[in-house]
Parts: C-alpha cells; structure tokens; sequence
C-alpha cells in the first residue's frame, strides 16, 4: 500500500483561524511511514520561524480545497544539469509548477559519500536520510512560494550544501531572511486568495 502524508502548511494569526495550504506526499511502499514522518517534520521545523506552521496527517482531506502541492518521494534521476540534487521543483512558463520531487537515491548517495557516517546504524541511517530530504522540502518549497528560481548566498535558498550541512544535528545555515519571510507570507495569502476565488483552477 503506498505511503500517503498530507502536509498542511498552516499561516497561524492571533485572531483568526489558521489559513491551509495542502501537499499531497506520496512514496512507495519501500519508503516507511517514519520516513515520510522524518521528512515532513524536518521541513516543518524549518519553515516554523518564518511564521509558517507545517503540519499533516495519514489521510488526504475528502473536502480538499484550495491550493494544493504534490511532492513525490522516490528514486528517480534529477532532471539534466541537476545530478545529484536532492530535490526539485519544475518552473514552467516562468512559475513554479504545483510538484515538488525528492530524490531518496541522491540522499542515499550522499550519505554513502560521506566517510564519517559510513558506519550509522539503522535507525540513524533512517535519520539522516528524513534529515537531507527534509532540508532538500524546505529549499523546494521556498522555491514554490517565493516564485522564484534563485538562490542566495546563505541561508536556506543558497544553492548548494556540504554533506555535513545537509546531516547536521542543527540547522544552522536553514534560515530564511525577514525579507524571505514576509514575500513568502504574502506570496502564500495572495495565492489562496485567487484560489478562493476560483477553487479548482491549476494555477492562478
């Protein structure tokens, strides 16, 4: 039976109640549930201080309305010019396609290239893998919600990480900018606005 986690990216405000956004994650059978767990919960942890609580559950909503983004977990290559990217988001037409893919073959790999994790066991090994694709979400997402292909010199949108960023315990280097913080909030207000307006609509 195939894995299913429904992340809903919830905008928290003091007098209101919380604003969703739905990803629909979906891996195969051979991706456990705590891994999905340990992905969702690592980007959640990440996007938390922007303002941006993540939280999902086992079951895809029957009523679910407004936007909605896929991410896949599997062991696909990346697109050309990408090799070896833990994650990507696709633009087409010069916006951010509603898909995100996680690639559990290049975290597989980075781990196995990394010397000084080459004896983790198990359940550390499950981990480190939920830890990089967690970070690899979090990246993608700011990608998705900020509209935008760029990357920054530091913080969580730089373009590239070391193995022993990507594995940390902490998340030092994951941050998002306050100007990150509030384009993303106002990005994610303005588009479930226009998918309030029109529910159904691929992009608004």
């Amino acid at each position: 039976m195939i894995a299913t986690c429904v992340t809903v990216l919830a905008l928290v405000a003091a007098n209101t109640s919380a604003t969703r956004i739905t990803a629909s994650v979906v891996a195969p059978r051979d991706i456990t549930d705590s891994m999905v767990n340990r992905i969702c919960a690592e980007a959640a942890a990440i996007w938390a201080p922007a303002g941006i609580a993540l939280e999902w559950t086992r079951d895809v909503p029957r009523e679910a309305r407004g936007l909605t983004i896929e991410v896949t977990i599997d062991d696909r290559p990346a697109p050309a010019g990408r090799a070896g990217a833990l994650g990507w988001v696709m633009f087409t037409n010069g916006g951010p396609e509603r898909s995100i893919h996680l690639s559990r073959a290049s975290a597989e790999h980075l781990l196995r290239s990394t010397s000084s994790l080459n004896d983790a066991t198990i359940a550390s090994h499950e981990a480190l893998i939920g830890r990089a694709l967690g970070r690899a979400l979090a990246h993608e997402l700011g990608h998705y919600i900020l509209r935008s292909k760029v990357h920054t010199g530091r913080g969580l949108m730089r373009a590239a990480w070391t193995s022993d960023q990507a594995f940390a315990f902490i998340r030092d280097g994951f941050e998002l900018t306050p100007e990150e913080r509030a384009t993303a909030l106002n990005r994610v207000r303005v588009e479930l606005a226009c998918c309030a307006r029109a529910p159904g609509v691929a992009t608004c």
